[in-house]
This record gives structure tokens, C-alpha cells and sequence, in this order.
């Protein structure tokens, strides 16, 4: 019954929002219908807990469900496709706790004069709009899907580093729940593209690298559980900032080569609780906020409790939580850190989370994570049939071939540079015939220089 009446209401969707639409070209801004469409358009984003509308190959859908058409709301079906087409906009959502009524009657002031999808981002900037996202149709975009992502990695991380260091942070929730909402499309779109990127580890920005690298792993691997997407954009957003507490740990004990003493390691052991203290300083409490919570301050505890903040032990670790346990651990151990010279290859690393599957990890997350990153995960250094060795850049397109990913070839069987060569190995003509137990940097490869120059060689 309550399908029924999700559907119902949905359906109604298209027609308040192209009345509110429709009222705003023709009628000044203090118009009791305008009012009334407003109202009634802000109620169903408080009902339904944010909304979204997408156009995708000729179907409507409201909050990923397709809108049933009815005799009453076609014509308004076809009109709001028509209206997102002609501007090339494939989606806009709207955040419940975020979008407040005049940057709504903003954007559909901004909707009713825009030509362009680029005019409507102009005009949604200039009006200063917020708890509104939108996202341009791929099919009219003339960016390949890899410079997509590769530009949505770095202005991510830029997004992190900002908020971290405490910079423009009155907007910081709506930036990163949009960034989590475009890294969940298009992990959606293709995946292989963004996990590519995630053997970018830099150095002097490891945290924000570390975060984002996270985010996209765990919405990777939630995905597999068949996650809903206002969740999956939740569990995004708590993973691009569950280390945020690590700003209140002196430098000098992040980055101490040797071992930390008790006192710097109940230090470090604070940042969860740090982080959420952060968090509802500057974002408050509510009921979206609430699912974000538990990615920061629970993500160390682990399965069996043995982990950190120690009175948690007794509580249930939630499904977000847990999720970026077994990313975050996976992430941090194949990255070099001053106290992590040799960092694990992706492959040893795997068969840890396999060895400690139902001791330290939850087990069906980790038959799920070994799906997402394949038999050789992406940053693995291999020796193929040719006698080569090769570092592994995207993952096989098709599940079927989880031991056939794309490589680029970095030395000849002696272990000496060649020129980087580009190979998919999915037509089974080269093949893996054994994994290095070295991280690409022990063995004197730069990964990120290797998974930039894939994504040159499209």
C-alpha cells in the first residue's frame, strides 16, 4: 500500500513542478500562486526527504523510481522532459534541510530564463542558489567519461582541503553531499573510470587523497549491497570527511617515523570523536545528517569491538560504518606514509581482509569489496605471459573476467623500463601469470604518473 502511494505522489511530481515553473514566467514574485506552487513543490521535498527528477532515454524518474504515466500526467511527463532536454539537464535534486524556499524560487526563476545547461549554472551561481544539484545530460556532454572523472577527483579533493582547513565552510555540507551525489553517478555510469584514480596517493595531501579514495571504494562497494541512493549519497559524504577529527592531532604525531608512544596513540585514538564533535559544530543535527554520523565517529571499531572509540564496543556497528572499516583499512596500508616505508601491495592487502574476514572485518563486505577491485586490483603490479611486468590501471569491464584487467606495461622480463604501453587483457591473448608482492612504490614506479598516462591513452 505504501508502493502504491509513493507512486501516486510521485506521479504528481512533474505536475507541481511544472506549475511552480510555469507561474514564475508568467506571474510576478509575490503571486499567490506562485506562493501556493512553492508551498506545495517544498512539502513534497520535506515528505519524501529530498527529491530528485532525472530524464534518462526518454523516461522520467522521480527519485530513481520511473513515473508511472497516467491519462492525467502525461502531458506533464512530456513537458518536463522536454523542458530538462532542451538545456541538456539530465537531473536536479533538491536537499531536504538544505534548499530553503527563496533559493528554490531562485532556481526556477533560473530554470524559466536559462537557454543552456551552462546558462543555468551561471545564473544558479549568480543567484547564489544552494540545496540545489544539478547534473548535465552525459549524451549532450562532449568531455570523454575518464576527463569527467579525472576533473571530478581533483575538484573533490580541492572541495576536502577547504573544508578541512576551515575555508568557506557556511556551504561545506551542500559541496560535499554534491560531490558524493556526482561520484555515485558515475560510479554508476563507470565505475572502471573512477577506480583508476584511486592510486593517486599524494604525499603532502594524503588525508584528502585518503578520504576521497574512501568514498569512492565504499560507494563502490556499497552499491554492491543494493544500497538506495539517498543512503549511498549519505554514506559518500561521511566517508569524504570521517577523518576530519585528524586536524586536532599535532603534525608531529601524524607524521612521526617512529613508533608512537601510549600518550600519541590515545591521541590519534580521538579523532573519531573529534571529527563528530566537528561535524555537529558546523553542520547541526538532523534526520540526513544523523546517517552521517556513524561513518566518523565508528569507522576504527571494527566487528568484533576491538577497535576504537572503546565505549562503543558494546554497540552494533552501523552498515556505513562498517562498509568504510574495510575501505579505509585497504586504502591506508597500500599507501607509503613516513611510518609506512613499505606499504602492502593491493593484492597482499586483499588477502588480509580475506584472512581476517569474520574476525576483524564483516565477511559478506569483503566477498563484496573483492568483486568491486577484481582478482588484481588496480595498482597491482603483474607479470604477464610476455614475460613484462605491468601495473594494473582499470578493472575488467565485465564481471565475468575479474582476472583479466586493463594493465599498463612499465618493464621488460628483466625488470628494465619500457616505454608505458596501454594493453587490455580481456580478449585473453596476454595474460597474468603471476603478481608481485611489492607496491608499485618499492619498485620504483610512480602510480599516479602510471594511471594519469592511461587515461591519456583513451
Amino acid at each position: 500500500m505504501d508502493d502504491k502511494m509513493d507512486q501516486c505522489e510521485f506521479a504528481h511530481v512533474p505536475i507541481v513542478f511544472l506549475k511552480v515553473l510555469k507561474n514564475i514566467q508568467v506571474y510576478p514574485k509575490k503571486h499567490p500562486l506562485i506562493s501556493q506552487s512553492l508551498d506545495r513543490f517544498m512539502a513534497l521535498i520535506q515528505e519524501h526527504e529530498g527529491l530528485s527528477l532525472e530524464v534518462n532515454k526518454g523516461y522520467l524518474y522521480v527519485n530513481t523510481d520511473r513515473v508511472e504515466i497516467t491519462a492525467a500526467n502525461y502531458v506533464f511527463i512530456r513537458l518536463t522532459i522536454q523542458t530538462f532536454n532542451i538545456i541538456e539537464l539530465r537531473e536536479v535534486e533538491f536537499l531536504t534541510g538544505l534548499v530553503e524556499r527563496e533559493h528554490l524560487y531562485r532556481f526556477f526563476s533560473a530554470m524559466a530564463k536559462a537557454k543552456s545547461y551552462n546558462e543555468l549554472l551561471a545564473l544558479l551561481e549568480k543567484e547564489g542558489v544552494i540545496g540545489v544539484i544539478t547534473r548535465r545530460s552525459s549524451e549532450s556532454s562532449e568531455e570523454g567519461v575518464r576527463e569527467r572523472a579525472k576533473k571530478l577527483y581533483f575538484h573533490t579533493i580541492k572541495v576536502i582541503k577547504s573544508f578541512f582547513e576551515g575555508k568557506k565552510r557556511e556551504a561545506s555540507l551542500i559541496k560535499m553531499k554534491a560531490a558524493a551525489s556526482y561520484l555515485t553517478d558515475l560510479l554508476r555510469h563507470s565505475e572502471e573510470a573512477l577506480m583508476g584514480l584511486t592510486v593517486i596517493k599524494n604525499y603532502d595531501d594524503y588525508t584528502y587523497n585518503h578520504c576521497l579514495n574512501v568514498a569512492i571504494l565504499s560507494l563502490a562497494l556499497a552499491m554492491r549491497t543494493g544500497m538506495e541512493r539517498r543512503l549511498l549519497v549519505s554514506l559518500g559524504t561521511g566517508a569524504l570527511v570521517h577523518d576530519i577529527g585528524k586536524v586536532k592531532i599535532p603534525i608531529s604525531i601524524i607524521n612521526k617515523p617512529n613508533k608512537l608512544t601510549d600518550d600519541d596513540w590515545m591521541m590519534v585514538k580521538r579523532h573519531p570523536i573529534e571529527g563528530l564533535s566537528m561535524v555537529l559544530d558546523q553542520w547541526g543535527i538532523s534526520r540526513d545528517i544523523a546517517h552521517i554520523l556513524p561513518a566518523i565517529v565508528e569507522h576504527h571499531l571494527g566487528m568484533n569491538y576491538f577497535g576504537y572509540p572503546e565505549w562503543l564496543r558494546k554497540k552494533e556497528t552501523s552498515i556505513l560504518a562498517g562498509i568504510i572499516h574495510v575501505t579505509d583499512f585497504y586504502d591506508a596500508v597500500t599507501t607509503p606514509r613516513v611510518y609506512n616505508k613499505r606499504p602492502m601491495a593491493p593484492v597482499e592487502a586483499m588477502q588480509y581482509l580475506l584472512d581476517n574476514s569474520g574476525i576483524r572485518f564483516n565477511p559478506v563486505l569483503v566477498k563484496l569489496f573483492l568483486n568491486v577491485m577484481g582478482f588484481y586490483p588496480v595498482g597491482s603490479v603483474v607479470k604477464l605471459s610476455t614475460g613484462e611486468w605491468a601495473m594494473v590501471v582499470e578493472k575488467p569491464s565485465h564481471s565475468s573476467y575479474l582476472d583479466r584487467p586493463v594493465v599498463v606495461v612499465v618493464a621488460d622480463e628483466n625488470g628494465d623500463p619500457l616505454p608505458p604501453r596501454k594493453v587490455s587483457l580481456e580478449d585473453g591473448e596476454v595474460r597474468i601469470v603471476g603478481a608481485s608482492s611489492q607496491s608499485p612504490w618499492n619498485m620504483g614506479l610512480d602510480p599516479m604518473e602510471v594511471a594519469l598516462y592511461s587515461f591519456e591513452e583513451q
